[in-house]
């Protein structure tokens, strides 16, 4: 759990700065803003973009968890998600997240009811 938590942070962490510097530079050099009200709203997108990349990491890694731990094919997944069950590849006893990230939270959602039922 402490390594998955690591990389969650060092994936928001690089993600935030990223968009940082690309947020800074549009405020400078093409909106033509002072440095201060740059900072600020470069600062507004890297907060937001940290704690997109930190949902979408977590997502991905309870999504991943749940699925291992109760041992769900793709047919059982497709049954709890209400989905098909070919949006759910598994290979070499992995899930593949292939599907928008848009949906994530819906797959998520479904598989905690479902952990919640079965404890």
């Amino acid at each position: 759990m402490r390594k998955q938590s690591a990389f969650l942070i060092a994936y928001g962490t690089i993600s935030a700065l990223i968009a940082f510097i690309a947020v800074i530079f549009i405020c400078l050099r093409t909106l033509h803003w002072n440095l201060s009200i740059s900072i600020l709203v470069a600062s507004v997108f890297a907060l937001f973009f940290f704690v997109l990349s930190w949902f979408r990491g977590h997502a991905s890694a309870e999504i991943k968890r749940i699925t291992r731990e109760f041992h769900l094919t793709n047919e059982d997944l497709a049954n709890i998600t209400g989905m098909k069950a070919s949006d759910f590849p598994i290979y070499n006893n992995k899930l593949q997240l292939i599907l928008p990230k848009r949906y994530w939270p819906k797959i998520l959602d479904a598989l905690q009811k479902y952990e919640q039922e079965r404890k």
